[in-house]
């Protein structure tokens, strides 16, 4: 039996905490939008303190997540690839807080790219090593910035980012495609029909995003279903170029929360892939495993 800790998992905009026995089992956990940008002159430290006041401070803690990035409260390399749990334990920095609280920052993954000449994740990787026991080889981690991140024997030898879920923010937010959007339930039919004009065309996406608004201005969507459309054309498009380079009959594990899970399990579908729901809390595995290699838990 391994020691209880505390797993953290700190991005840009969220905040998710686990109380974890020494059976690896979550008994307790704590979620807010408190991201790294929401935290003000750098007061991380007590930022933190105040997430997790009540919880043993004697418990280690261990972290992952933007929260070591540039804009994050310590900033560490970058670990290259290929690397498992064993390599990213041996780069865990240590930092004790002034309550006594020893936190264990976990860095993240660097590729040489090919095509974009570095590629970078935090988080995601840790993810990834919590799902090992899966079996499968090939993982997609939907999100901001979607990575499609492929292992040989337990090692992460190569990933893909898509600033897919970005895009779609600021173009629904702050551009014209997005001013006749009325609703924001998800539209299965309109996301669909989206991938499907993505896949259709996978080098004119710059295109095929105007209809968003024409489709709109012609009554052929209505203002409810443009949101799942424009998505559908993002994700689509991250799809169809994901898969150029990948076997689409290979098995394709999606770790994300359900809804934005299943609309991708949809799109792939759409594309003739295969995909299945890898488990919810695999951050937590990952940090367990990082952490057992460490000798820490």
């Amino acid at each position: 039996m391994s020691r209880s800790f505390i797993a953290v998992d700190w991005g840009t905009t969220s905040f998710r905490a686990y109380q974890v026995d020494g059976t690896g089992k979550v008994v307790d956990e704590r979620a807010d939008a408190g991201g790294i940008l929401s935290v003000k002159d750098g007061a991380f430290e007590a930022a933190l303190e105040q997430k997790l006041a009540g919880w043993d401070t004697g418990l280690p803690v261990l972290a992952a997540g933007m929260i070591t990035s540039r804009q994050g409260w310590i900033e560490l390399p970058y670990v290259d690839c290929p690397a498992g749990p064993a390599e990213l334990a041996k780069a865990l920095h240590r930092h004790v807080l002034a309550s006594g609280r020893i936190v264990h920052f976990s860095t993240g993954l660097h590729y040489a790219s090919p095509s974009l000449g570095h590629d970078v994740m935090r988080s995601e990787e840790t993810q990834v090593f919590g799902a090992l026991d899966s079996g499968a080889k090939h993982f997609i981690t939907p999100g901001t910035h979607s990575k499609w991140i492929d292992v040989e024997e337990g090692r992460i030898v190569h990933f893909d980012t898509y600033v897919t879920g970005e895009t779609y923010s600021v173009l629904k937010a702050h551009s014209i495609l997005g001013r006749l959007i009325t609703g924001e339930d998800f539209d299965a039919a309109a996301f669909r029909r989206g991938v499907e004009a993505s896949l259709g065309d996978p080098a004119g996406l710059t295109h095929l995003l105007f209809s968003a608004r024409s489709l709109g201005l012609y009554n052929e969507l209505p203002g409810t279903a443009i949101a799942s459309y424009l998505s559908g054309l993002v994700v689509g498009a991250e799809v169809a170029h994901a898969l150029m380079s990948r076997d689409p009959s290979a098995d394709y594990l999606i770790l994300a929360s359900p809804k934005i899970g299943g609309a991708y399990a949809s799109a792939l579908e759409v594309a003739g892939a295969k995909a299945r729901y890898g488990e919810p809390l695999a951050i937590v595995a990952g940090l367990t495993a990082i952490g057992r290699a460490a000798g820490i838990i």
